[in-house]
């Protein structure tokens, strides 16, 4: 099961405010991640996901997909600090199951058709290069 992609683009550049540490989009020094958030959530959109929300964490950003599982379902993204012009998109969970209150929920089936999506819209976005599955 695919959970994570990682590739290239020099066209994908921190915004302003993810430089400025005043700003909402700030995450912390050399990492960014709102290009690369307006792309995933315009291509969710596209392949019929309805996204819930975009949250700045510290590592990146998480975006919450509305739908009808038990589970959270998100994409975090964000750019590999200290690799130029490197990034990464995985989904959440990353794995076949989760865990909630004593039950055991497959998610499999929702996953890897949000990987899928997402193997997608990274294959169709103009400067993307070197796109590879995992770490």
């Amino acid at each position: 099961m695919i959970t994570e992609y990682t590739f290239t683009s020099p066209r994908l550049a921190p915004t302003p405010g993810e430089l400025d540490e005043g700003h909402d989009d700030y995450i912390n020094p050399g990492l960014f991640a709102a290009e690369l958030s307006a792309v995933v959530i315009a291509g969710l959109a596209e392949e019929g996901y309805r996204v819930r929300a975009r949250v700045v964490e510290d590592w990146g950003n998480w975006i919450e997909i509305d739908h009808d599982g038990d589970f959270a379902l998100a994409v975090c993204c964000a750019n590999i600090d200290g690799a130029a012009g490197s990034h990464r998109v995985a989904t959440v969970p990353d794995r076949p199951h989760v865990r909630k209150f004593l039950r055991k929920i497959d998610v499999q089936a929702d996953v890897e058709r949000l990987s899928a999506a997402l193997f997608r819209i990274l294959s169709r976005t103009e400067g993307i290069t070197d796109l590879r599955a995992g770490p």
